[in-house]
C-alpha cells in the first residue's frame, strides 16, 4: 500500500521512531509483520551503480527503489542532489519506510514532494499495483531478491520488464551460494542442480534454500552468536544466484544483459573466492 510522505513522518515522530545505530558495519533492519528478520542495511558510501544516481538526478526521472530500508546510500546521494526526478521506495517493513521519510524531511522538506512510500512485499499484486507499469527509467534492488522463493524470483524478473520504461535499466545486486559458510556436500549438490538445468533450462531455477540457518547447510565454524550479530535470528528460507543459470535465465526473458558477473564480499566469514555477490545490470530493449 502506499503511504502518505507527510503523514509517514508525523507518524515517525509520534512514535519515536528512530534510525538504529550501526553494528559490525550494518544497521541491522527491523522485525516485520511476518516475525522475521532479514539482515541489515549499510549505510557505506557509494562505491558501484552510480549510473543509478546518475539517471535518477535527472529532472525527468522516474525511478524505483525495491528494498528502500531506511534510505539506503544510493537514495540518499539522489535526494542530496541539487537536480532530480521522482523516487519511489518501496520497503516490506512500514516503519523504515517511516525513518525514511523523516531522513528525506530533515535533509530538505521541499524533496518529499519527490518521494512515493510503497509498503509490502515485492513482487506480490497488493505492491506492484501501486507501481506505473512502464514507467521507470531504472529500477534499484540491492539484497531483495535473496529473500524470495523461486516463484517469486521468476515473477520479480517479469515485474520488472513490465515496469521498466524501454530502454530502462535494473541494477540488482544479490548473494550466491558461494559464500564461505555452505558446505561443501551443498555446494556439490548444487553444482550438479546447476549443469541440468543449464541443459535442459527447465524449471524450477536452482537455488532455492528452505532454511537458511539450517546447521545441514551452514559449516560448524558459523556460531549462532556470529549470526545474531548480522540480524539473522530467524529461520528464513533464501534464494541463492548461479551466475550461468542467470544469464541464460534473463536471456529468456527478453532481457539485454550489461553485467552479470560475481563480484566479492570483503566481509568475514562471508568471504570465500570472490563469487560471493552476483552482480546484475539488465535493460529492457527499446
Amino acid at each position: 500500500m502506499k503511504l502518505c510522505t507527510k503523514k509517514a513522518v508525523e507518524e515517525a515522530r509520534e512514535r519515536n521512531l528512530q534510525l538504529p545505530e550501526e553494528k559490525n558495519g550494518l544497521i541491522l533492519t527491523l522485525t516485520n509483520t511476518d516475525g522475521k528478520k532479514y539482515g541489515g542495511m549499510s549505510n557505506k558510501p557509494l562505491e558501484e551503480f552510480k549510473e543509478f544516481v546518475e539517471i535518477a538526478s535527472r529532472a525527468d526521472a522516474n525511478v524505483l527503489e525495491i528494498g528502500a530500508a531506511y534510505g539506503t546510500p544510493y537514495l540518499m546521494e539522489t535526494f542530496k542532489k541539487e537536480s532530480m526526478g521522482h523516487y519511489t521506495a518501496c520497503e516490506l517493513v512500514g516503519d523504515q519506510l517511516r525513518i525514511l521519510a523523516t531522513r528525506i524531511e530533515e535533509l530538505d522538506p521541499s524533496k518529499l514532494s519527490n518521494l512515493t512510500l510503497v509498503e509490502g512485499p515485492f513482487p506480490r499484486k497488493e505492491v506492484v499495483d501501486h507501481l506505473q507499469e512502464g514507467g521507470y527509467d531504472a529500477i534499484l534492488a540491492l539484497h531483495v531478491f535473496q529473500f524470495l522463493t523461486e516463484e517469486e524470483v521468476v515473477e520479480a524478473f517479469k515485474q520488472v520488464h513490465r515496469l521498466l520504461k524501454p530502454g530502462g535499466k535494473l541494477f540488482a545486486k544479490v548473494m550466491t551460494p558461494y559464500n564461505g559458510i555452505t558446505r561443501p556436500e551443498v555446494l556439490q549438490k548444487r553444482a550438479e542442480e546447476v549443469q541440468n538445468y543449464l541443459v535442459h533450462k527447465t524449471r524450477p531455477l536452482p537455488g532455492f534454500v528452505k532454511n537458511a540457518l539450517a546447521r545441514s547447510h551452514i559449516k560448524d565454524s558459523v556460531t549462532d552468536d556470529l549470526l545474531k550479530a548480522l540480524g539473522i535470528t530467524t529461520d528464513l528460507h533464501v534464494f541463492q544466484f548461479d551466475r550461468d543459470v542467470m544469464k541464460a535465465f534473463l536471456e529468456s526473458e527478453n532481457f539485454l544483459i550489461e553485467i552479470c558477473e560475481y563480484s566479492p564480499l570483503n566481509f568475514p566469514p562471508f568471504a570465500l573466492d570472490g563469487r560471493e555477490h552476483l552482480t546484475i545490470v539488465l535493460q529492457k530493449p527499446n
